[in-house]
């Protein structure tokens, strides 16, 4: 080969010109490469053109080049791998320390449930309590309203035997010093005595022929008799006004001798 790269002729006696590029690329030593963890390094091929019909001559300089450009790929390769090696056992890390926090969490929620049933049963304890209480306070309501209308019976009672006693002692006074009836008694009374006078001075003096006077005294005689029968009207009138009380006390007591036999039966109900 000389300077320009010319070729000698074959065993065959053939001359030929060989150009580097009618070889493939020579395979780059990688024993340097770049050590990753977890990510292996995916091949890399490098297109090489189809190599040409005629002699080329290519120099050394170009398949530099492509040497350094395989280095720097694989280089690059090997470095996006070890970051996505490091991104994954961040993530792993994460991923366990989240997995921890979730542990944590559904030990918490495990706690928070079975607080939450413990509340819940008291509650539903608690509810049960309530209700057995309203039942007994709305008993003890019933009983206190049938002890409370038993007591305004009692109070009634009481009031209707009071006004009952008021009434007895009224019909009774009517009989009373200073009462209607003993003031017209004793006009009565007197209204007697004045004629039982009057007609005696008068028989005594027509028995001693004393007519005129006779007459004057048994004109007295006469009024002292209308006094008397007008007394004796106004003390029966009385009388009759004190029947008529009496009658009606009489009522009232048998009425209130009825109400008092059912009411301490409701009573006794409400004591048992």
């Amino acid at each position: 080969m000389d300077e320009h790269g010319s070729g000698t002729a074959g065993p065959g006696g053939a001359a030929a010109s060989e150009d580097v590029s009618d070889r493939p690329p020579e395979a780059i030593d990688t024993d340097n490469g770049v050590a990753t963890e977890l990510v292996e390094t995916p091949p890399v091929t490098i297109a090489a053109a189809p190599p040409p019909r005629g002699p080329r001559r290519v120099g050394s300089r170009f398949t530099v080049i492509v040497g350094a450009l395989s280095v720097l790929a694989i280089a690059g390769v090997g470095a996006l791998g070890y970051s996505l090696s490091q991104d994954l056992t961040a993530t792993r890390s994460s991923l366990a320390a989240s997995e921890t926090d979730l542990g944590s969490t559904r030990s918490t929620l495990d706690d928070t449930s079975v607080a939450l049933a413990t509340t819940k049963s008291e509650l539903a304890g608690a509810v049960s309590s309530r209700e057995a209480l309203d039942q007994t306070i709305a008993e003890l309501s019933g009983e206190v309203a049938d002890q409370t209308a038993c007591v305004v019976q009692q109070m009634d009672a009481l009031l209707e035997l009071a006004r009952i006693s008021d009434l007895q002692t009224d019909n009774f006074n009517r009989t009373s010093d200073g009462s209607t009836w003993a003031v017209s008694a004793d006009k009565r009374e007197k209204a007697v005595g004045n004629a039982i006078d009057a007609y005696y001075n008068a028989y005594s003096k027509a028995f001693d022929g004393a007519t005129s006077a006779a007459r004057d005294w048994a004109a007295k005689g006469k009024d002292a008799r209308g006094v008397i029968a007008a007394q004796a009207k106004q003390q029966l009138a009385e009388f009759a006004l004190i029947d008529r009380s009496a009658a009606e006390i009489q009522a009232a007591l048998d009425a209130l001798e009825t109400d008092l036999a059912a009411l301490e039966e409701a009573c006794r109900e409400v004591a048992e």
